[in-house]
């Protein structure tokens, strides 16, 4: 009975010991207490270095669920020299906890980008708030005026929104994924240079530009007023060098295997004056080999591709198996000649005028040298401007439009 009574008497003064040690250390704190900042955009400042913009979300009441209305949002900007400055100077303006965990984009202006950004992305990724997942875009237009153009018409979370958008790449071919991480890792690295998202704001079916050039010329959608993410900003280190085109876009992301399917539309072989549309799906095969010829680098690069004719004028009028079978490598023929050019216009432009591989190639010319050091003292980064391309591609089309005529 007594070795009962000190056994009870142990248990309750270890509750009570674990009990009064947690007591404390640690602080609930509810989810009405956080701003949760779902975009960021850095600008140069007026009167400082830079101009921070946040993109806060605020919860929908309850008796509003499933109305179909969108969140509303509330976007604040302040001037800092930093972003932890901005940060810490928000912190002070708002009346809420700035939580930075649901953070989905960081837009970034052409004229921040193209003095350097490795200071906002290093400070970015010390935030153990900041997911990596975060997509980068090089907005042409002020990274405010962005934000601010943000407006989704077929989703009701902004934040959701922006994080399916940049993944449209994987089925249209015209930008890339952009992510943060890979962006910092990119930075540092000696095989490759980093790239993002480019997006622009379409008003009245117009994109803007804070950079004063044209933006007019690739035009391929009329809006009244959004935003577009279509092609890519090219880096060299951590500085904005140029911009690819959505159709450039395409052979940046069939090189590096990041295609899953696209439609592209290529000649007519039999009249030029006309295209034939193409659902073209990748078999992630793209095969890519570097050699160091008296120095200098040589890339051949052979790229295999399945597709199906999706344009019912392609069909040839002779519908015998022998007419479809000619019409049919005609085509592939096309497509083949259409994809090498492509290829080929991409790698030269990135070696000659950007002199960014950020395709990556010098991961492929690592085994030419015996140890990293001798890698490290060819300076790839430096020679990927001299490099020489060869390009191929193999298209392999199926179509029962032309087999059969239904």
């Amino acid at each position: 009975m007594l070795k009962n009574i000190y056994k009870y008497l142990i248990i309750i003064i270890i509750v009570i010991i674990f009990s009064l040690a947690f007591t404390g250390s640690h602080i609930v704190q509810s989810v009405d207490d956080l701003a949760y900042a779902v975009a960021l955009g850095i600008d140069v400042g007026d009167t400082e270095d830079l101009k921070v913009t946040f993109q806060f979300t605020m919860p929908s009441p309850s008796g509003e669920s499933g109305s179909g209305k969108s969140s509303p949002a509330v976007i604040d900007t302040v001037e800092a020299n930093s972003i932890d400055s901005a940060i810490s100077f928000m912190n002070a303006y708002v009346s809420k906890e700035i939580n930075l965990s649901h953070c989905k984009v960081i837009v970034i202006s052409e004229e921040v980008a193209q003095r350097g950004i490795a200071k906002e992305i290093f400070s970015l990724m010390n935030k153990v708030q900041i997911r990596p997942d975060n997509h980068v875009i090089i907005s042409t237009c002020s990274a405010q005026k962005y934000i601010e153009s943000v407006s989704p018409s077929l989703e009701n979370l902004v934040a959701k929104f922006y994080e399916i958008l940049p993944r449209s790449g994987e089925y249209t071919g015209y930008t890339v994924n952009g992510e943060l991480g890979d962006f910092f890792t990119k930075i540092v690295c000696t095989t490759c240079e980093p790239c993002a998202i480019l997006g622009n704001v379409v008003s009245n079916g117009t994109k803007e530009s804070s950079s004063g050039s044209d933006s007019s010329e690739s035009e391929m959608v009329s809006a009244k007023n959004g935003i577009e993410n279509m092609g890519i900003a090219v880096f060299k280190s951590d500085k904005l060098v140029g911009t690819l085109s959505a159709e450039e876009t395409l052979a940046h992301l069939l090189l590096t295997n990041q295609l899953k399917s696209c439609n592209i539309s290529i000649p007519d072989p039999d009249d030029e004056s006309k295209k034939i549309d193409l659902f073209l799906t990748s078999n992630h095969t793209a095969k890519v080999q570097v050699s160091i010829l008296n120095g200098t680098p040589f890339v051949k690069s052979h790229l295999t591709v399945n597709a199906k004719i999706a344009s019912v004028d392609a069909l040839s009028k002779d519908t015998t198996p022998k007419s479809s079978e000619q019409r049919l490598k005609k085509i592939e023929e096309s497509a083949e000649h259409y994809l090498k050019t492509l290829l080929s216009n991409y790698c030269y432009k990135t070696a000659k005028e950007f002199h960014s591989d950020i395709a990556g190639f010098g991961r492929h010319a690592i085994h030419n040298f015996k140890t990293s050091d001798e890698f490290d003292e060819y300076d790839w980064l430096n020679h990927y401007q001299d490099a020489f391309f060869e390009t191929d591609a193999k298209v392999t089309i199926k179509s029962g439009f032309l087999l059969t005529g239904t």
